[in-house]
């Protein structure tokens, strides 16, 4: 029984013990824990106002020459020359000849044409005379007397007259065929085709060159009715810019007239725009570009860097206790370094937000952290 009382008096001095030591244990550890400070995790923002943003509607388009014909002869004949500046991929001015066709024929109509309106002129001249004399002697014999036109041979001179006319006309028409023997550039272009060749003989309506226009532009671009919407309607006062492949600044375009009509193939508004002739301008016909319209403005939007935008759609911000907050944004323009979202209802016109640029997946609505500005150094 003794024994027993000993071995329980031991038993108990050792759970005292016990108790004491982790009594001691715990002061120690709330004493570290209430001299050690929490460390918050570092965010990088950077700072945006609500206003009136306006953005860039960028499309892909073709560059299309306005004018491109396949030069046909006007007339028949044997080609007799074709300038060293007509050949395929040169580059042609308007009015310069290309190709010549044998001329005999045509001067000879030419000649004849005129021979035939010198006569109606003398033809003219003779009935002009035979119709004085007939209205003065009319006039001596019957001075009261209104002639008949028959009397004063008024009919043979109405018919002198087109007589003249005609061969003035045929003259017009022998004169142009003559001209028709030069093939001349109606407008100044890269030839891209040859079709003929000297001593070919030509007839009328064949294919002698094919003529793409380099100096005049177009481009049509197509948007959807979103786009549509979004764009600026002032088109005169802001003209688009052109970017090639690489993404380099290569002209400007302004509108010439939109809307009105969809394509009836995509359903969508189609937009036709033309390329401005600037010592800068390095836009080719055929080129596919990118070309960027300016939209309207955007009232009470937020213009954010484009990495604020997390997977999930996401803006995360800072509120005034350096917690962290969220909303769903809704993005009106977007492109490889910025984009323009609705603000949202709950933050004021022209407030600053504190929008964080880099957010991380792990971000929790309510986390406390400590801000730093995107733009100072740690």
């Amino acid at each position: 029984m003794t024994k027993r009382i000993v071995w329980l008096l031991a038993a108990f001095l050792l759970l005292a013990g016990v108790v004491f030591y982790v009594t001691i244990l715990e002061n120690t550890s709330d004493v570290d824990t209430a001299g050690t400070n929490v460390q918050l995790p570092v965010v990088s923002y950077v700072t945006a106002r609500t206003s009136a943003n306006t953005g860039r509607i960028s499309v892909f388009a073709e560059v299309r020459p306005r004018w491109s014909v396949e030069l046909s002869a006007q007339v028949s004949g044997k080609v007799l020359a074709v300038s060293l500046m007509a050949l395929e991929g040169r580059k042609v001015s308007a009015g310069e000849v290309m190709a010549q066709l044998e001329q005999h024929t045509y001067e000879s109509q030419l000649e004849n044409a005129k021979y035939q309106q010198a006569t109606a002129e003398f033809n003219l001249m003779k009935k002009q005379n035979k119709n004085l004399l007939a209205v003065k002697n009319w006039r001596a014999v019957n001075p009261k007397e209104k002639p008949s036109e028959m009397a004063v041979h008024i009919p043979e001179l109405r018919v002198a007259e087109k007589s003249l006319k005609a061969a003035k006309q045929k003259v017009v028409v022998a004169q142009y065929d003559l001209d028709a023997a030069s093939i001349k550039a109606p407008f100044s272009g890269f030839i891209t085709k040859r079709h003929v060749s000297i001593g070919q003989n030509v007839s009328v309506g064949d294919t002698l060159f094919t003529l793409l226009d380099a100096e005049q532009l177009d481009i049509t671009v197509s948007l959807d009715e979103h786009q549509w919407n979004l764009l600026e309607k002032v088109w005169q006062e802001v003209p688009a810019k052109i970017y090639n492949a690489e993404q380099e600044l290569v002209g400007l375009a302004k509108v010439r007239r939109g809307g009105g009509f969809l394509d009836p193939q995509s359903r969508r508004y189609q937009l036709f725009l033309e390329v401005i002739n600037t010592l800068e301008r390095k836009v080719l016909p055929g080129e596919f570009v990118s070309v960027e319209l300016q939209s309207m403005e955007i009232k009470n939007s937020l213009k954010l860097p484009a990495t604020s935008l997390t997977q999930k759609g996401y803006i995360w911000y800072l509120n005034d206790q350096d917690e962290l907050q969220r909303f769903n944004a809704s993005v009106v323009f977007r492109d490889n370094a910025s984009i323009i979202v609705s603000a949202p209802p709950d933050i004021t016109l022209a407030s600053e937000l504190r929008v964080v640029n880099l957010p991380m997946a792990a971000y929790l609505p309510g986390m406390r952290i400590t801000p730093r500005h995107a733009g100072r150094k740690p």
